[in-house]
């Protein structure tokens, strides 16, 4: 495995094909091409995900590589399999403010979308969760929904890539090669949530939770950030998630560093709550998928109590989940590292494109505005690929 440093970070996206492995984060960006070693289904089964990444590490070492780098996407089902590889080369480059501004001009049209399950369907699912709330059973329970779009053709995920980035220069990017025996597959997505982020003796996690849809108006823009900053609804779901997250990094860490209250940050689409928790590690060779693995389901994309939320899910979401609301990220040899929740992502295969959202449910939650906000969240991967959709009542499918 050979690893080059490019000054340019568009040189590097702009080498990206469809059977690569990008990384384009705000920290880096990396490129893998080609597979040096992988871990297969058979491999994976019954192995938890720090010791997926060790086993992988470990082939790579054997191999000869010096300094194995592995490059995956986990499942959000820990039982699940999930796509790890170690790169014959990757390439990485810096991250910088200007990039590439214009959009592909490479469209792609619609044939068919179906809401699995349908707004209707959704918001009475919602209505169940709020009642098991209300009656004392539960905290939290995230649900997600998907997008399922037949397209007239295969779409080019090179331009795609593009316009994702250029959209959402900022956030934790990603476009993996996911392809299975006979079906080619591609995550793709624009996560704005960082999970763990480790390098030597710092570790950095950012969960967001509590969220408004953007609005065109910009004075109405504001004043929807303003009232998602003193929501007590908002703020008691976004401090359900960082209690959680603490619990989880204390075990870890020396000293814990918590801002006193959230920020609002946004994306093109949406207004988020927002707190930045840096760590110091008690062992600087603590491993970053070790951490991600303790953290992960946070409530952020599962609930709380987690094994009540995760029933729900279950009984309530007629899919699964896959990649979505897994971990996107790297780890090397030496612990280090940086995993982001898949969310604002799709899943595509030929002609058919996959794309998940998903809404925190909490005792005051409105079923329409929870679906309203999943709408909302769509709409990030909609762009992407030119595509619109707006959902309407009695309009399941168009």
């Amino acid at each position: 495995m050979s690893v080059e440093t490019l000054n340019e970070e568009q040189q590097l996206i702009n080498q990206y094909h469809s059977n690569d492995y990008l990384l384009s984060f705000p920290s880096k960006n990396i490129l893998g091409k080609g597979k040096a070693v992988e871990l297969t289904e058979e491999e994976q089964r019954g192995l938890s995900f720090r010791k997926r990444i060790e086993s992988l590490l470990h082939k790579g070492t054997l191999n000869g590589m010096e300094n194995p780098i592995v490059i995956g996407a986990l499942p959000f089902h820990q039982q699940d399999k999930g796509t790890l590889v170690i790169p014959e080369e990757i390439q990485q480059s810096e991250v910088y403010q200007n990039v590439d501004n214009s959009l592909s001009s490479d469209t792609i049209s619609s044939t068919h979308i179906q809401s699995i399950p349908s707004g209707k369907e959704y918001a009475k699912a919602v209505e169940k969760i709020t009642k098991e709330i209300k009656e004392g059973k539960l905290e939290k329970a995230v649900l997600g929904r998907v997008l399922q779009i037949d397209v007239d053709k295969q779409p080019d995920i090179s331009h795609l890539i593009q316009n994702l980035i250029t959209h959402n220069h900022d956030k934790y990017n990603f476009a993996l090669n996911t392809s299975e025996e006979g079906k080619e597959k591609t995550l793709i997505g624009a996560s704005p949530e960082l999970l763990i982020s480790k390098k030597g003796s710092i570790v950095v996690s950012n969960p967001l939770a509590g969220s408004r849809p953007r609005q065109k108006d910009p004075e109405k823009d504001v004043l929807i950030a303003q009232e998602l900053r003193h929501s007590e609804k908002d703020l008691h779901e976004h401090q359900l998630v960082v209690q959680s997250v603490l619990n989880a990094l204390r075990p870890f860490c020396k000293k814990l560093h918590v801002p006193e209250e959230p920020s609002v940050i946004h994306t093109e689409t949406m207004w988020h709550l927002s707190t930045e928790i840096i760590g110091h590690l008690e062992d600087p060779y603590t491993q970053s998928i070790e951490i991600a693995e303790n953290l992960h389901p946070t409530p952020a994309i599962c609930g709380t109590p987690n094994d009540i939320a995760l029933e729900n899910i279950r009984q309530l979401e007629p899919f699964n989940r896959d990649y979505f609301s897994g971990l996107i990220g790297w780890s090397d040899k030496n612990g280090d590292g940086e995993w982001a929740i898949t969310i604002r992502c799709a899943e595509i295969e030929e002609n058919m494109i996959r794309m998940f959202a998903g809404a925190g449910i909490v005792k005051d939650s409105v079923p329409e505005e929870e679906k309203n906000e999943t709408a909302a969240k769509l709409q990030t991967m909609l762009r992407v690929f030119g595509i619109d959709f707006y959902e309407e009542e009695g309009n399941e499918s168009c």
